[in-house]
């Protein structure tokens, strides 16, 4: 009878703390909830619905790592638990561990086919993981399962794009607009798929949509301050800030003249890093730095809203080239030092491999083509990041390092003067790419299997930089074979030299 007994008050006690987390739930107190399931875990280790319990509740307090744990427990208790698989995967996924998440996720859909969050789960790990393919089939499972689902037809339509079928994504973006016109993911998706295409001023019309999205951090709060909505300027100044990256405000600040031909005046906000070179573009009365004091203005805008405000067309992008200008007494100085360096009628070739992050990045060992190739001297013009590499292959590949250059603003300098001091730049997609295409310098832009919508799907020349010859990935991750194609068109123009 003790016995009995003890079970019954244990039973009692695992109910009581069981439904206090319940409730601790409902009153979304959920750092009392896992106190509550905690304690009835610890009453009955062997039941998989409390770890289950555990693990979500975990997961919803923000305490992933916790939450695994709870949820393996949970999973090992009960191995065919369709919650428990998709908790877990869940939780992967927000742990940045697609890999993870498959087998969990696979398991899932063979024992529950109709599981409308599983197929789009997996269509999500498969994009994080670089298999568009795969994840445009789980995506399309989970549009069949809920077809009104606006979300899982904006992402039927990326995987589409990631494969570089941007108009084969279009009519999927516009059934996402159809069932939610007011989300800002679909709207900016479907303008980069039309930028893709070349479709310029369609395109600038939907990317404006990215302003209303909640990650979108270039917003600029200025009270009382209008957005410029394409009205006269007569007599106004207008305060155009930077979005984006250094790149992008090197490749739009060609439109400030423009303003100008309105009858503005013009104040540019630049990143610090870029004031004193694009202190030498045209059309720009006042430029300041973010963090600088800001003179008064009548109205604002974000720089890459310039091309839709403009009505920019593909034969209509500003194409006064060179549009920046080097400082002359240091051109002078790297321009001398160059020819020291190089034997007479060599071609003088600055090459950059390591932008910030991402997938445009190209590993310096993938170069080694460009430094077998007979009357052409390579010079670095990387700056910060990929310096390790240069040290390592630099002297193997024959490649010069210009000396003393030095970091943030100067360095700018300094690039820009090597730059232009170059026959001929060979660059992954970065600022130097953009830098030396404002100065009106052949480039060879090596870009990713997919690149970014301003290079469009054009196949070797953009609208925007009439020199730049775009050089594409023709398999995904296949860097060494851009760069042989880049060796060989480099090994033409130095014959023709």
């Amino acid at each position: 009878m003790a016995s009995v007994r003890g079970a019954v008050v244990g039973e009692e006690a695992f109910l009581q703390r069981f439904n206090q987390g319940l409730l601790h739930i409902e009153g979304s107190r959920l750092p009392e909830a896992v106190t509550s399931f905690r304690a009835a875990a610890a009453l009955r280790p062997e039941h998989p619905v409390i770890w289950f319990l555990l693990g979500a509740t975990l997961r919803t307090a923000g305490r992933a790592e916790a939450a695994m744990a709870a949820l393996r427990v949970a999973l090992r208790l009960r191995p065919e638990h369709p919650d428990t698989l998709f908790q877990l995967a869940s939780t992967h996924l927000e742990l940045l561990r697609p890999d993870r998440a498959l087998p969990a996720l696979r398991r899932l859909i063979a024992l529950r086919p109709n599981h409308e969050g599983a197929a789009f789960a997996l269509g999500s790990a498969l994009m994080a993981l670089d298999d568009p393919e795969e994840a445009e089939r789980a995506f399309r499972l989970a549009a069949l399962l809920q077809p009104d689902g606006a979300a899982v037809n904006n992402n039927v339509g990326a995987a589409i794009m990631a494969q570089r079928r941007p108009g084969a994504a279009l009519g999927h973006f516009r059934r996402a607009i159809r069932i939610d016109p007011a989300w800002p993911e679909h709207r900016k998706n479907l303008g980069i798929a039309q930028l893709m295409r070349g479709e310029l001023e369609e395109g600038f019309r939907e990317y404006e949509w990215r302003t209303g999205q909640a990650v979108w951090q270039w917003n600029q709060s200025f009270p009382g301050k209008p957005v410029w909505d394409g009205g006269p300027l007569v007599g106004r100044t207008i305060l155009v800030h930077y979005e984006q990256g250094l790149g992008d405000s090197v490749q739009f600040v060609r439109y400030l003249p423009l303003l100008k031909a309105m009858g503005a005046r013009t104040v540019f906000e630049c990143q610090p890093v870029l004031k004193p070179l694009l202190a030498t573009a045209p059309g720009i009365d006042a430029l300041v730095a973010r963090g600088e004091a800001l003179p008064d203005f009548d109205c604002c805008l974000s720089l890459m809203s310039l091309p839709l405000r403009c009505r920019t067309r593909a034969d209509t992008i500003p194409q006064e080239i060179p549009y920046l200008r080097t400082d002359p007494e240091r051109a002078a100085f790297w321009r001398e030092w160059i020819l020291g360096q190089a034997r007479p009628g060599e071609l003088r070739v600055g090459i950059q491999w390591r932008a910030d992050g991402g997938t445009r990045s190209i590993p310096l060992e993938c170069f080694e083509p460009l430094s077998r190739i007979p009357g052409a001297r390579l010079f670095s013009l990387q700056q910060a990041v990929g310096l390790d590499e240069l040290e390592r292959l630099g002297e193997r590949f024959g490649i010069v390092d210009p000396p003393g250059r030095r970091a943030g603003a100067e360095g700018f300098l300094d690039t820009a003067a090597l730059a232009e001091s170059m026959d001929l730049v060979v660059a992954c997609d970065s600022v130097v790419g953009h830098v030396a295409g404002a100065l009106g310098k052949p480039v060879f832009l090596a870009l990713p299997w997919l690149g970014d919508w301003r290079w469009m799907n054009h196949p070797d020349r953009t609208p925007w930089y009439p020199a730049h010859r775009l050089f594409r990935m023709a398999r995904r991750n296949d860097w060494r074979g851009v760069m042989a194609r880049v060796a060989e068109a480099v090994a033409e123009e130095v014959r023709r030299a």
